[in-house]
């Protein structure tokens, strides 16, 4: 074989062997994913032919998982609206759960830190250290009271993509974790819109819900425990509710400490897909039994869609 053959034929391979190459990355997807039970606990030691996805009606490869406790970084998102802070004693809950992420939290995740109500603020920036967060919430203080009323806006969603844009490019185990009531009655995007984002970019939402029994919300707020936590379990995140009126310590809560080993570790999913897809996808994750059925009071925890490749850039 000539020389100029050879060149004339790498020429002509190079390129279909980069399609190719590109097209088996498409096809193959990495996701993170926590498995909780009834309770939200986190459940361990589960193996690569346990898990189950399902795609477009059709079962797919589940080439591997593996159980992670990837390096990570974390964004503090705290409510500083009204409807917050209106109440000392919830405001002193909001500072306290804030507090606890710092001290009791992820010990391996980089921090930053932002607060909204009707517009949001990067506080702290990644790379400053936890001693700048903990010193920001420190110095947190309530909005004044407008004419005795809890009158005030707030843009949850708004915030949380906002937040979500801290990370710049994302990495595994990006978590935003809000400190919020769940109420919303200001946000320019809508709640899909952030939803889309976050999962593009396999951007867990964890949220800890502060709720007050004595609080009535105004008209035309929107959102709520409920809502924020659907959203959060959308991602493959999760939520607790915390009541103003209980007096334990955050540090030996347990759906706070669950809410830290679930952002802290995650099982590393790979599957393999039939083609790339042209728009976003739902995709089904469970957890089956020896019998090959749907293993019960088991939920796995995973961004809902798979998108297209390259979609988050």
């Amino acid at each position: 074989m000539t020389l100029l053959r050879i060149a004339w034929l790498f020429i002509v391979a190079t390129p279909l062997l980069m399609a190719a190459q590109e097209h088996s990355m498409c096809e193959d997807r990495k996701l993170p994913a926590n498995v909780v039970d009834a309770h939200g606990q986190q459940i361990l030691g589960l193996t690569t032919d346990q898990f189950r996805a399902e795609y477009q009606g059709q079962l797919l490869k589940v080439k591997s998982s593996k159980f992670e406790s990837a390096p990570q970084r974390i964004v503090l998102l705290v409510d500083t609206s009204r409807s917050v802070s209106f109440d000392p004693q919830q405001w002193e809950l909001v500072k306290t759960v804030a507090n606890d992420m710092v001290s009791a939290g992820p010990p391996q995740a980089e921090l930053a830190l932002a607060t909204f109500s009707s517009t949001s603020e990067a506080n702290v920036r990644f790379g400053l250290g936890r001693k700048a967060v903990q010193e920001a919430i420190r110095g947190l203080t309530a909005p004044p009271k407008i004419a005795n009323t809890l009158a005030g806006e707030t843009a949850l969603y708004d915030a949380i993509l906002q937040a979500a844009k801290m990370f710049g490019d994302s990495q595994l185990g990006d978590v935003v974790y809000a400190i919020t009531d769940g109420l919303d009655n200001e946000s320019k995007t809508t709640t899909g819109k952030v939803l889309l984002y976050l999962e593009q970019r396999n951007i867990r939402l964890f949220v800890s819900v502060i709720h007050n029994s004595r609080f009535i919300p105004m008209p035309g707020a929107g959102g709520g425990p409920q809502v924020v936590g659907k959203a959060a379990r959308e991602t493959g995140g999760y939520y607790a509710i915390l009541e103003t009126d209980k007096s334990a310590p955050l540090a030996s809560t347990t759906a706070v400490q669950q809410l830290y080993a679930l952002m802290a570790s995650f099982y590393l999913v790979d599957i393999e897909l039939p083609k790339d897809p042209d728009k976003p996808r739902e995709l089904k994750l469970t957890v089956i039994d020896a019998n090959g059925k749907k293993r019960k009071a088991t939920t796995v925890l995973h961004s809902q869609n798979v998108f297209p490749c390259g979609a988050a850039k």
